[in-house]
């Protein structure tokens, strides 16, 4: 494989690589707000062709316009209504961040061909569509996305102004610059350096919410995710696991004994063990499983796509796994814990959020009482047995 295809690869894995868990489910509501946001600014764009064709109905730039804008807003619409039908990938904000940028440069590419040079180089509406399509690529809770679509810009525009200054004679040029303006080169520096601003800018205030978000949705002592999120992520993925008639395995984790522990070594080695906790549970399972911190020493794991026998085995494996860590104390030495696991299974114990964690509750402190160390899942405790059947 040459070098070449390999840094094409790897630009592009970069670009598609899915978003880490904190903002997996952010970028998927902003690829469709996106596609929202896309459909009302390309029918209103629409407006401005026809508002022009009131007046100037012999001026071949407004038709370019029109013709321009009715694509891409027919575009927008297919868009919009692939992505409500849940066909979003990690890939597409990548594809349609480049279409938005890419379907602005074909509309001053269009003045171009019909011998109006001039227009694709001193456009004062088309060009301004750019900063349209950054904006957007900042709804996308991605700081390379963003990146990659004001360089896309930056560099589609750059490649327009050059061919046209090169292979467009100057009476060409002349067309239209009554209107529009003569080609020169300070003015177009001025148009690239305000591409580049906005993409510093655009990136730079992704980055910081990344970086908020990530605050907002973090324990803490553990580094997991905190309460907040994993109720919202289950709200989110519960009613669509029903939809798809995927299997869906929630379970709720407790240290044995952990306030013996605090009492035997302390806070800070309290603390110690629900971080190495965090990570044993955390690397113990799949990257598609969410682990949060629910509270004190809870931990409240999700598996989507994950049939109840699958999760059984899987979780009690990690509860083997648990039991065998050794856990750095601040004054020296180890220690060990062991946990308890409750499961619960979409449609088995129930559909909703409270439901499963009622099940899955229920079963952690059936195996607690049951001697602790223990994983219950439905055959252990009967959904007729638990609180309130």
């Amino acid at each position: 494989m040459t070098r070449a295809r390999l840094l094409s690869g790897g630009v592009w894995a970069w670009l598609t690589a899915p978003a880490d868990e904190t903002l997996a489910d952010a970028a998927r509501d902003g690829e469709l707000l996106v596609a929202r946001v896309r459909t009302w600014l390309t029918l209103l764009i629409l407006l401005i062709p026809v508002f022009s064709l009131t007046f100037e109905a012999a001026q071949p730039q407004h038709w370019i316009g029109l013709g321009v804008a009715a694509m891409a807003a027919g575009a927008a619409l297919v868009l919009d209504q692939a992505v409500r039908r849940g066909l979003y990938r990690p890939g597409l904000s990548a594809v349609t961040s480049l279409a938005d940028v890419t379907i602005v440069s074909l509309g001053l590419f269009a003045f171009w061909l019909i011998g109006l040079p001039i227009v694709t180089t001193n456009s004062r509406v088309v060009f301004e569509a750019y900063f349209l399509a950054i904006a957007a690529s900042a709804l996308r809770y991605s700081p390379r996305i963003c990146s990659f679509a004001g360089t896309a810009a930056i560099l589609q525009y750059l490649t327009l102004t050059v061919l046209t200054w090169r292979f467009h004679e100057e009476g060409a040029l002349a067309r239209g610059a009554a209107t529009y303006g003569a080609l020169d080169w300070p003015t177009q520096f001025g148009r690239l350096v305000m591409l580049v601003a906005a993409t510093v800018l655009a990136t730079a205030i992704v980055s910081r919410a990344v970086r908020l978000r990530r605050l907002s949705t973090s324990d803490r002592v553990t580094g997991l995710f905190n309460r907040a999120y994993i109720e919202e992520y289950l709200g989110h993925e519960l009613v669509r696991a029903a939809r798809e008639h995927q299997p869906f395995a929630i379970a709720m984790l407790d240290v044995d004994g952990f306030k013996k522990f605090n009492d035997t070594h302390g806070h800070a080695a309290g603390d110690a063990a629900l971080r190495t906790l965090g990570t044993t549970v955390r690397s113990g399972l799949r990257r598609s499983d969410v682990v949060a911190r629910y509270g004190g020493e809870e931990i409240l794991i999700a598996m989507p796509a994950t049939t109840l026998a699958s999760a059984m085995e899987k979780l009690d494996e990690l509860r083997v796994r648990i039991g065998l860590t050794d856990i750095p104390l601040p004054r020296g030495g180890t220690a060990r814990v062991t946990a308890s696991i409750g499961v619960a299974a979409l449609g088995l114990d129930g559909a909703t959020l409270d439901q499963l964690l009622d099940a899955a509750d229920a079963r952690l402190y059936a195996a607690k009482a049951a001697g602790r160390n223990r994983t219950f899942g439905p055959g252990d405790l009967e959904v007729s047995d638990l609180p309130g059947s």
